[in-house]
């Protein structure tokens, strides 16, 4: 059985066990606490709710124990079976208690996304002064998919499958600055649709900074019609009438190196296998799960940034 006091001993396995160090479980537990407070004030005191509040039982753990299941179901993505037997409680249980915390979890998460406001003119401030307000100079785009199970439903699967996965999948775009940082996320929908289709759809546009410049791979051609009012950087495509002259290659090489940070933020996400495996669990559930994980390493890439 899994004890919170007698893990917190070994720090290298809790680390491994739930993905955050000690010190990031101390300061998500005190974020999480207040929005788990009010949601649980707010369910119990729904209009439709027949008893009384204080009706019903209690949770059979703290919400610290809860919140060190959730991390652990996150980080390894175990069975609701196994992950009761490690905390001494039935499946349906553990099942429950992840359930309920993933949408405060998924709040926290919202709550680091966005864009800084820009500095205002005429303040006097100097060059440096300013980049330390407003860091933000790239908003570098891409898609990640993750296989999910095949649906029963014809149309369900059909929109699901992506062709250039060869299964069926989730797709979630992320838009990070040039320090990785995450400051957009899209509804997940069926992978089926491309990269550019995806953007549209996200309504991203309107949410980057018009002072940015934009970049995306080359499953983004085209992306200068959607963003007009932005600069713009996609890689060149070579044709089979036209290679890539020797200029154009750099460039691309240049600009892969840029866009390199948004392939490590995902990489980051992916660390916890919720986001890396097959997810088992209906779609619905997806992007809680999904803006959990954020929640966890989006302060830690901020945190990462400041020390630099």
């Amino acid at each position: 059985m899994i004890i919170y006091d007698e893990l917190i001993k070994k720090p290298r396995v809790f680390k491994s066990l739930t993905g955050v160090n000690l010190p990031e479980f101390d300061e998500l537990l005190t974020k999480v606490t207040p929005i788990w407070l009010q949601r649980e004030h707010n369910r119990l005191n729904r209009p439709d709710r027949r008893r009384s509040m204080g009706g019903g039982g209690d949770y059979k753990l703290a919400l610290r124990e809860r919140l060190l299941m959730t991390l652990i179901w996150l980080r390894l993505y175990l069975n609701t079976e196994a992950l009761g037997y490690f905390f001494g409680v039935d499946k349906s249980t553990a099942s429950r208690n992840t359930r309920n915390l993933l949408p405060a979890l998924r709040q926290l998460g919202d709550e680091t996304l966005g864009w800084p406001e820009p500095p205002k003119r005429g303040q006097g401030k100097g060059i440096d002064q300013a980049l330390r307000d407003y860091p933000d100079l790239w908003a570098l785009i891409d898609a990640t998919e993750q296989p999910i199970q095949r649906s029963s439903d014809y149309q369900t699967q059909q929109a699901h499958y992506s062709g250039k996965k060869k299964r069926h999948t989730r797709k979630t775009q992320l838009i990070v600055n040039e320090y990785g940082q995450i400051r957009d996320v899209s509804r997940s929908t069926p992978g089926s649709p491309h990269d550019l289709n995806h953007f549209r759809q996200s309504a991203a546009a309107d949410r980057i900074p018009k002072d940015l410049t934009a970049g995306g791979d080359a499953g983004y051609q085209g992306l200068q019609a959607e963003l007009p009012a932005h600069s713009v950087i996609t890689p060149f495509k070579a044709s089979k009438n036209r290679p890539l002259t020797p200029e154009e290659k750099w460039l691309n090489q240049e600009f892969s190196r840029t866009r390199m940070v948004v392939e490590n933020t995902i990489c980051q996400l992916k660390h916890f296998k919720v986001l890396a495996e097959r997810f088992r669990h209906g779609v619905d559930r997806y992007d809680d799960a999904f803006r959990s994980v954020v929640a966890i390493v989006n302060p830690r890439i901020t945190r990462q940034v400041a020390i630099t």
